[in-house]
C-alpha cells in the first residue's frame, strides 16, 4: 500500500510539473508577441471593424469563421484591451490554460496516475497545443470545449435527477456557443450515457 501511494504521489508531481511547463510555454509564447499571421489578419480584420451586433448577423470578411461565443469574446477584449495583439490572443491563451487544467481529472477518471500523468504532459507539451493557445483563432477554444464535455461527462455520469440533466442541458448549449466541434465530443458522450442507461 505504501508503495503504490509513493506511486501515485510521484504521478501527481509529474503532473503539477507538466502544468506548470505548459503554463510556462504559454505565457512565454504570448509576451513573445510575434506578428499575426495571415490567417489571424483575416479574423482580426473582421472583430475590429464589426459590432457585436455585426458579428452576430453578418458574415465576416475573407470567408472566415469562428463561433459566435468565440467572436463575442474577442471583440470584448478589443473593446477593452485594443487591437493589438496581445488583445486578440487573450482569450485563446485563457482556454489553452484552461484546457489543460480542465484535462486533469479527465486523464485520472480514464487513466491509471502514471498514464494519467503522462497524457496531462502530453498535452502541455505538444507544440500544436502549444502553437494555438497563442493564436488569434478559435482552436484553444474548440480544445477547451472539447475537453469540458468530457468533463461534464466525468461529474455527471450517473446522475440522474433534474439537477443533473439541466446541468447536461445547459453546459452543453453553453459549450456550443464557443464551438463547431463540441456537438460531436457531446454526441458520444450523450451515446455513452445512453449506452450506460441501457446496461442497467
Amino acid at each position: 500500500a505504501p508503495r503504490r501511494w509513493g506511486s501515485a504521489r510521484w504521478a501527481g508531481r509529474l503532473t503539477a510539473l507538466a502544468l506548470a511547463a505548459g503554463a510556462a510555454l504559454r505565457l512565454f509564447h504570448f509576451t513573445d508577441n510575434r506578428a499575426l499571421w495571415r490567417d489571424e489578419l483575416y479574423l482580426a480584420a473582421g472583430l475590429v471593424r464589426m459590432g457585436f451586433a455585426e458579428l452576430a448577423a453578418g458574415p465576416l470578411p475573407y470567408e472566415q469563421k469562428a463561433p459566435l461565443g468565440f467572436l463575442w469574446a474577442e471583440r470584448l477584449a478589443v473593446a477593452l484591451l485594443g487591437k493589438g495583439e496581445m488583445a486578440l490572443r487573450l482569450f485563446p491563451l485563457l482556454c489553452g490554460l484552461a484546457a489543460l487544467a480542465a484535462f486533469v481529472p479527465v486523464a485520472r477518471h480514464f487513466l491509471r496516475p502514471w498514464a494519467a500523468a503522462l497524457a496531462v504532459a502530453l498535452l502541455a507539451l505538444a507544440s500544436p497545443a502549444v502553437y494555438h493557445a497563442v493564436e488569434a483563432k478559435q482552436y484553444s477554444t474548440e480544445l477547451l470545449a472539447s475537453v469540458l464535455a468530457l468533463l461534464l461527462y466525468v461529474r455527471l455520469q450517473g446522475r440522474t435527477g433534474l439537477g443533473a440533466r439541466l446541468a447536461w442541458g445547459l453546459s452543453g448549449a453553453g459549450l456550443l456557443w464557443f464551438s463547431y466541434s463540441a456537438v460531436f465530443v457531446l454526441a458520444g458522450v450523450g451515446a455513452a450515457v445512453g449506452l450506460r442507461a441501457l446496461r442497467r
